[in-house]
């Protein structure tokens, strides 16, 4: 095997989840953040069965960090009940489990994970220059880096999918959530299963996050130029709605909430050059529809890492094999999340109520369905205990 280094730009969720990957086989890991310290900021991750496994083959175990999900309840906003699915037989399908935990506790589990002088904040790359034997990676105080390959895991507005590939930003999709992670005595904040509240023209939904913690998100229709709601007026859009959305709403300020407008890439054929490659919002930006942003950068993050383990030569035709076997089930969930996204205004009264047997098999179907991890862990032989 051929020792690489590897230049990781953005210190995220995905920078940090290929930086353990890749050096688990043995590879020179660098990684550039721009901001001077971690990024904490952000919510609740609903780390699926794929996300589990995929972290758990990267070497980074997060069940005991998180609150584990045995249910998922969607219900309309009368409080009927459209489906309900079975998180704990999806595990038992899957072979790992559905765990929500705090973004900041995401982060601070893999960063630990990574041997010292890995990481390097106040570094914002500012060019990425590629030769036929190396890789340049140039910062905004005038420093640069050489490596062998470079990644960029620097999300939705990536300096080095602009450098190496140029082309659109990601594009708003007309939806924006308005999103918390609180201290609650709600008693759903102490139990195992999500809540998601669908309305006519709006959205929500509160998830356990252990420790107390309640993630909460309010899902409406936005575009550029529209005013960011503030705590008073998200009460005006969602009076009336089934508990505890108005004790919840009740119990937050505006200081609690976050604003995040949903937004999708274009996901290219090729996601870089000779020497380059993406992964991550950097490559397939989505809407949180289907809570799988997070857990596609971690499946990014893994198959990555199996392509370079073991590396003889030019490392181009293993960056254009990862691309090629992980775009199909990145573009199709991408696909989903947004299709979800756009039927949300669909009426509800054409919605039937599906048996719980069927969508905790949907449930298990569509995780499988866009997921690498999942079918390379299913094709291996199973270790039968005397």
């Amino acid at each position: 095997m051929e020792t690489m280094r590897v230049l990781v730009i953005g210190a995220g969720v995905g920078g940090l989840a290929i930086a353990n990957g890749l050096i688990d086989k043995g590879h020179q890991v660098q990684v550039f953040e721009h901001a001077e310290a971690l990024r904490t900021t952000g919510a609740g991750i609903t780390v699926w069965s794929n996300g589990t496994a995929a972290l758990r083959e990267l070497g980074v175990d997060i069940e005991a960090a998180g609150r584990p999900l045995h249910s998922l309840r969607s219900v309309t906003e009368t409080g009927r009940l459209l489906w309900e699915a079975d998180l704990g037989e999806v595990t038992e399908r899957l072979g790992s489990p559905t765990v929500q935990i705090p973004r900041r506790r995401l982060i601070a589990e893999m960063a630990a994970a990574l041997p010292p002088g890995v990481l390097h904040f106040g570094r914002r790359c500012t060019g990425v220059i590629e030769h036929p034997d190396h890789v340049v990676v140039e910062f905004a105080d005038g420093s640069s880096v050489t490596g062998d390959v470079v990644i960029g895991a620097d999300g939705q507005r990536s300096v080095v999918r602009r450098e190496v590939l140029g082309g659109d930003p990601a594009r708003p999709t007309g939806w924006a959530s308005w999103q918390g992670l609180t201290s609650s005595e709600l008693p759903i904040a102490h139990g195992h299963m999500t809540l998601n509240i669908a309305g006519r023209n709006a959205h929500c939904g509160l998830i356990p996050t252990g420790d107390g913690l309640l993630h909460w998100w309010f899902d409406v229709p936005w575009k550029d130029g529209d005013p960011v709601l503030s705590v008073a007026e998200l009460r005006q859009v969602f009076r009336g709605w089934p508990e505890p959305v108005e004790d919840l709403l009740a119990s937050v300020t505006d200081d609690d909430l976050g604003f995040f407008p949903h937004i999708r890439h274009k996901v290219p054929q090729v996601w870089g050059g000779p020497r380059s490659t993406l992964l991550g919002d950097a490559v397939h930006a989505m809407p949180p529809a289907v809570a799988q942003a997070a857990n596609q950068t971690l499946e990014d993050a893994w198959l990555l890492t199996q392509f370079l383990s073991n590396v003889e030569g030019s490392p181009e035709g293993l960056l254009r094999a990862y691309e090629q076997e992980r775009r199909p089930r990145a573009l199709k969930v991408s696909r989903t999340a947004a299709l979800t996204s756009a039927q949300r205004s669909t009426p509800l009264q054409r919605l039937a109520k599906f048996p719980k047997w069927l969508a905790t098999r949907s449930q298990v179907a569509s995780l499988r369905s866009g997921s690498n991890v999942l079918r390379s862990l299913a094709r291996q032989p199973r270790v039968q205990i005397a």
